[in-house]
């Protein structure tokens, strides 16, 4: 299916800032069938004679790039020839499974030019044609596309903030410069009684409610749209302002009225549950430092050399534990960045196990990984065993050393998402009995055990003589999704 850009390029002698023009027009499409209630597309002449449509003529369709041919001398080629709008009953052509139908629709349809005043395509309101009809329905449905139509182009496409998020939900108001309001669709309507606005809405005043006006008025003056959010007792408001300008001195408003009160209340509530579960992780990193402390007192009390050694792995643990709380006290949610923890981490057992002469260095390279506090807290004891082995035995008797950590996303055979934690250090490498001896070794079973039970994970060791590198991978089930979802 080709693109509206793509039609615009190909088959047009458009100019690149007039295909421009078009593109950021044909983005308020949504926007102009939201507020109108209408069908909204755009018609272009391509340089071959034929008409480029983008959009739906009826609301309750979404509408796709059509290429059509039409006679000279249909209404739409007049007026993309002549540069001036239409207003008026418009017979079209549809293909349906049955053959080709003629569909009638009030149409109105208003030129879209250029900085030069040139005509280079037009913006129809189309609804189809109903038995129930009048001189006051037409008159009445003008001023909606005509004011759609003007607030689509405020200030000139350049406030696209203005136009996201809105649909037929919210309440929309149409009124003067004056105040009088022109139309109310059924939400507005509802909403109406908050405000103390007249039940009749159309033909009394805006500016006697009790809505905050005093953005509105500024926004006609100054005709620059605004988006402010108010509070009317228990209700939340967001209010988008749109100016419309139809002359020297001639002006309307668009007010689009969005209920966001079940939203905040949502966002009261989560910004409750991150508070307590952040005071959770403060009191856990706590706890977690007074039993450190109190295993610190037992080591130097202890007269055994390998009761000190036990202890002071213990304490290393708890601590690498205690960092990752301390580090998701700060974060707003439940959840901690992997790099932080390893950085940090390294700087703690540098501190701890390196001597002073000593200059080893950890290089981080990759991505800063997103992970709940639950499974951040099982690699950050794994890395901690990892990088105590490192000072313990790859660089012992050294007195440089290079670390480097590299972290990324990657698919296994399967296309499943794996995190792989590559580590590789310039040590003397893996002893020739390693394979041996690495289940007795508390600490190798310790890594080997939270990788493949609790991580869902697995690991390889490769040595060369000199060096060692360490393969972690860890699946990336739902858990994860949702994480990066929130960055």
């Amino acid at each position: 299916m080709i693109s509206w850009k793509d039609s615009l390029d190909k088959e047009t002698d458009l100019y690149p800032t007039q295909q421009a023009l078009l593109l950021q027009f044909s983005e308020r499409l949504s926007f102009g069938k939201a507020i109108s209630e209408q069908g909204v597309s755009l018609l272009v002449q391509a340089k071959d004679g034929h008409l480029l449509l983008s959009g739906a003529l009826d609301s309750r369709h979404t509408g796709t790039v059509q290429k059509l041919d039409i006679p000279l001398e249909h209404p739409i080629q007049q007026i993309l020839d002549t540069g001036k709008p239409f207003a008026g009953l418009l017979e079209w052509e549809e293909e349906t499974d049955s053959g080709v139908t003629v569909e009638t629709y009030h149409a109105y349809i208003y030129p879209i030019v250029d900085n030069g005043g040139k005509c280079i395509g037009a913006c129809a309101f189309t609804n189809p044609v109903s038995e129930v009809y009048s001189n006051r329905y037409d008159e009445f449905m003008s001023m909606v596309s005509q004011t759609t139509f003007q607030g689509m182009l405020v200030p000139q496409l350049q406030q696209p903030e203005l136009y996201d998020g809105i649909s037929v939900l919210d309440g929309i108001i149409f009124f003067e410069q004056d105040g009088t309001i022109l139309y109310a669709n059924r939400a507005a309507k509802k909403l109406g009684d908050i405000f103390g606005i007249d039940r009749r809405i159309q033909g009394t005043s805006i500016y006697s409610s009790t809505l905050k006006v005093g953005r509105i008025k500024k926004a006609l003056e100054d005709r620059l749209g605004t988006i402010d959010e108010e509070l009317y007792g228990d209700i939340a408001l967001r209010q988008v302002m749109i100016p419309v300008v139809l002359g020297v001195r001639w002006k309307r408003g668009i007010l689009v009225l969005q209920d966001k009160t079940e939203l905040r209340k949502r966002d009261q509530q989560l910004l409750v549950k991150n508070s307590v579960i952040k005071e959770v992780h403060h009191r856990v990193k706590n706890n977690l430092q007074s039993v450190a402390g109190l295993l610190r007192m037992q080591s130097r009390r202890s007269t055994s050399e390998d009761v000190k050694q036990a202890l002071q792995n213990s304490i290393h643990r708890i601590e690498s534990m205690a960092l990752v709380h301390e580090i998701v006290s700060n974060f707003d949610e439940d959840y901690v960045a992997l790099r932080s923890i390893i950085e940090e981490l390294w700087r703690l057992l540098r501190q701890g196990l390196g001597s002073s002469e000593q200059r080893i260095d950890m290089e981080y390279i990759g991505e800063d990984i997103i992970m709940s506090s639950h499974k951040a807290s099982y690699v950050s004891l794994v890395m901690n065993e990892l990088f105590s082995n490192l000072f313990k035995h790859a660089f012992k008797d050294r007195i440089e050393g290079q670390v480097q950590v590299e972290v990324r996303d990657v698919r296994d055979v399967g296309h499943h998402d794996m995190l792989h934690i590559s580590i590789r250090d310039s040590g003397c490498g893996l002893p020739d009995d390693f394979e041996s001896t690495r289940k007795s070794h508390l600490g190798l079973q310790i890594i080997e055990n939270l990788v493949r039970n609790e991580l869902d994970g697995k690991i390889s060791w490769t040595s060369q003589g000199t060096g060692t590198m360490v393969d972690i991978w860890i699946y990336k089930g739902e858990e994860y999704a949702r994480l990066s979802s929130r960055r």
